[in-house]
């Protein structure tokens, strides 16, 4: 261990990576597979989940948590139900305007910031516990919005075939 770096630090850090790359991948694409939809969500709520574990480990209350969880939930649903899906011959087509691409990107890029902060407080000093709990938190706003976006546009998707 580099000070108080672990290997779990490391696995943040791809973790959050995979998020951006995958929501980059997503931005490319015009048709939308359903498992590329819930991609960028699973790799994100893998970073929440081992930022959330640290901060348990920590004694930081899991109230704080579920809360975090509920908005999060409540963001992805109301975002998933203002994006268009329509069907073509072929597949189901999602219609994500540029302004709501570069939102998601920015929420992806948040679960990275999240998980530097971990990385930093974790070797800086002991005195930025606050930001690593803050951070813990946003992340899993950010995973669950992720999550509960890609659940509604698959339903709606499903809905259409």
């Amino acid at each position: 261990m580099v000070h108080n770096l672990s290997l779990v630090h490391l696995l943040l850090a791809l973790g959050a990576a995979a998020t951006i790359y995958l929501v980059v991948r997503e931005m490319r694409r015009f048709y939308i597979s359903e498992w590329r939809l819930f991609a960028p969500g699973v790799a994100a709520l893998f970073v929440a989940s081992g930022l959330f574990l640290i901060q348990i480990g920590a004694g930081q209350p899991r109230l704080a948590f579920a809360a975090a969880a509920v908005i999060g939930l409540v963001i992805g649903v109301v975002r998933g139900l203002m994006i268009a899906v329509q069907h073509d011959h072929y597949q189901p087509v999602v219609m994500i305007s540029r302004d709501a691409k570069l939102i998601f990107l920015a929420v992806a890029v948040g679960v990275g910031v999240c998980a530097a902060l971990e990385i930093i407080g974790a070797y800086a000093s002991p005195d930025l516990e606050k930001v690593r709990f803050w951070a813990a938190l946003s992340a899993v706003v950010c995973a669950v919005a992720m999550l509960a976006r890609a659940l509604v546009l698959t339903i709606k998707l499903r809905r259409l075939a």
